[in-house]
C-alpha cells in the first residue's frame, strides 16, 4: 500500500552547481609551466653551444719522507706542516713519513732521491731553494708506501723553512 501522504511531499532535487574556476590559479599555473620551459631551454642552449676549456695542468706530485737530522725535538712535525705552503703550483708536496733521522748532527738540509730519475728531488730541491747538488741516491729496499724523496732536515732548516708554530 501507498500511503497518500508520501505522494503529495515535494522532492527538491538539487541540481549540480556549476563550479568556479579560480583565474588566479590558472596564471600561476601557466607562469611556473612558462618558467620550467624558458629554465629547460637556456639549459639546453648552454650545453649545446657551450665552450669548454682544456687546461694543461701537469701537476708533479712528490711524495715525501721527512726525517728530523737537526735534534730539535718536533722540528720535522713543523717542517711537515708548513711545507706545503711553501711550494707552489705545478709542484704538489705530498708529506708520507715523519721520522728522525740516524744521526743529530746534520748541518745543511738535503735530499736522498728515492728514484733512479732525480727529476722529482730537482723540483723539490728547486721549490725549496736548496741547493742541487746536495741530492743524492739511495734507494729504498722496501718501498711499499712509493716515496720518491726523503728530505732530511739540519740545522740550518729554520732559515730555509720558517716553519710556523
Amino acid at each position: 500500500m501507498i500511503s497518500s501522504h508520501s505522494s503529495n511531499r515535494k522532492i527538491k532535487r538539487r541540481s549540480a552547481r556549476p563550479k568556479k574556476h579560480s583565474r588566479l590559479l590558472e596564471l600561476i599555473i601557466l607562469a611556473v609551466f612558462a618558467l620550467v620551459i624558458i629554465y629547460g631551454a637556456s639549459f639546453a642552449l648552454k650545453i649545446s653551444t657551450g665552450v669548454s676549456k682544456t687546461v694543461d695542468t701537469s701537476v708533479e706530485t712528490v711524495r715525501v719522507q721527512l726525517l728530523n737530522g737537526c735534534g730539535v725535538q718536533g722540528a720535522a712535525n713543523a717542517v711537515a706542516r708548513a711545507i706545503s705552503s711553501l711550494v707552489q703550483p705545478p709542484l704538489d708536496v705530498d708529506v708520507v713519513e715523519v721520522y728522525d733521522f740516524k744521526a743529530y748532527d746534520v748541518k745543511k738540509c738535503f735530499l736522498i732521491s728515492r728514484t733512479p730519475e732525480l727529476g722529482k728531488a730537482a723540483s723539490l730541491a728547486r721549490a725549496l731553494g736548496l741547493d742541487a747538488d746536495n741530492i743524492v741516491f739511495e734507494p729504498i729496499e722496501n718501498n711499499y708506501r712509493s716515496i720518491d724523496v726523503t728530505l732530511v732536515l739540519g740545522t740550518d732548516y729554520v732559515t730555509v723553512f720558517k716553519p710556523s708554530k
